[in-house]
């Protein structure tokens, strides 16, 4: 931004400015010296009293018209720090350039609040839209459960390949959804104290088909602690850390437990940190510093062929929100293990 300069500095500006008449006013002098001598004329004398007194005049008016300009480039820079008297401290001088310049403000003002006004406005009804699309289809998704538990018992192999799809259809549409409110999860969000382990269990026992099906053990540590924190996004982070461990781990299982060492948070006064860890095929070193970009997904990703790149990038905005820092520490071939530390909760209620 720019910031006000010293009067030297706006002196050699103004010269700079300015060179354009000043070398018309010496090369003015110049001309009639010339004139002089070409026709042998002896009035250098009338000259010279002519050019000094001139000169004299053009300096007054050049002190005034410094001033003017320090005046002006001043108001200019005032006006960067505040836009909101732009039209007054143009309209200040009262020269026709000012007011064309003021009009022409104006109208770029009122064309960019139209602007994002129709923005707006689009973002909303796009937001309307996929909200009600991922209402309306959450009926035929149960529709086809409930004829799912009709034939269950018909054609039970079948039922469960059935069945993982409609849920995992579910959680595409759940992500749609967060992904749509978490621009403005502000508004919805309800801080405060939580059991830990009641979070966890729940995502876990939405997972437990895909646990039993893909043959992958699931061992809860010591989970008992009490955080701040917004129940319903906690819950859909964990659910997205869940889902990315059972699709990249093929034998093995997935552990969560509580690390109390957090050594590398300490000077943030981490109060708890909450492992996730599986046993799967482990994450690229030079994806790790991208994985929550998106759109990113790696070359984990572009094997999978299904990968978005959106669950990971919505995990970090909402821990971002929710004050819950984040790393992920992996080794292809031996797993991925993911941290997340919760500050202790005295920090949270001063915040």
């Amino acid at each position: 931004m720019a910031k006000q300069k010293s009067i030297p500095a706006l002196f050699w500006r103004y010269l700079h400015d300015r060179r354009i008449p000043l070398f018309f006013y010496i090369f003015t002098i110049f001309i009639f010296m010339a004139i002089l001598t070409l026709n042998h004329l002896n009035y250098f004398s009338e000259l010279f009293y002519a050019a000094v007194i001139s000169g004299f005049l053009y300096l007054l008016y050049g002190v005034w018209d410094f001033f003017r300009y320090v005046k002006r480039c001043r108001q200019l820079v005032s006006v960067l720090e505040n836009p909101e008297e732009i039209y007054g401290r143009l309209s200040e001088t009262g020269d026709l350039c000012s007011e064309l310049y003021t009009e022409i403000i104006q109208e770029m003002d009122e064309r960019r609040r139209s602007l994002i006004s129709r923005q707006t406005e689009q973002e909303r009804e796009r937001k309307d839209y996929y909200g009600m699309w991922v209402h309306q289809i959450k009926t035929p998704i149960q529709a086809a459960r409930l004829l799912l538990e009709r034939e269950e018992m018909k054609n039970l192999e079948a039922t469960k390949g059935l069945e993982e799809e409609i849920f995992k259809t579910e959680q595409y549409v759940e992500m749609v959804l967060q992904y749509l409110r978490c621009q403005s999860m502000s508004d919805d969000m309800v801080l405060k104290e939580y059991d830990m382990a009641a979070i966890v269990k729940k995502a876990v026992k939405k997972y437990a088909l895909f646990f039993i099906h893909n043959g992958l053990s699931m061992n809860l540590g010591d989970i008992e602690a009490t955080v701040i924190t917004d129940e319903k996004w906690l819950g859909f982070v964990i659910e997205q850390l869940l889902s990315n461990a059972v699709k990249y781990t093929k034998q093995g299982g997935i552990s969560i437990y509580l690390d109390n060492s957090c050594r590398e948070y300490q000077e943030q006064e981490i109060d708890i940190c909450l492992v996730i860890e599986d046993s799967g095929i482990g994450i690229r070193e030079e994806d790790l510093p991208r994985i929550f970009e998106k759109g990113f997904t790696g070359f984990n990703g572009r094997m999978d062929k299904k990968s978005t790149g959106i669950g990971l990038y919505l995990c970090r905005e909402i821990l971002n929100k929710l004050a819950v820092p984040v790393r992920v520490a992996s080794k292809t071939g031996e797993g991925t293990k993911v941290y997340l530390y919760f500050p202790k909760c005295s920090n949270l209620t001063k915040m």
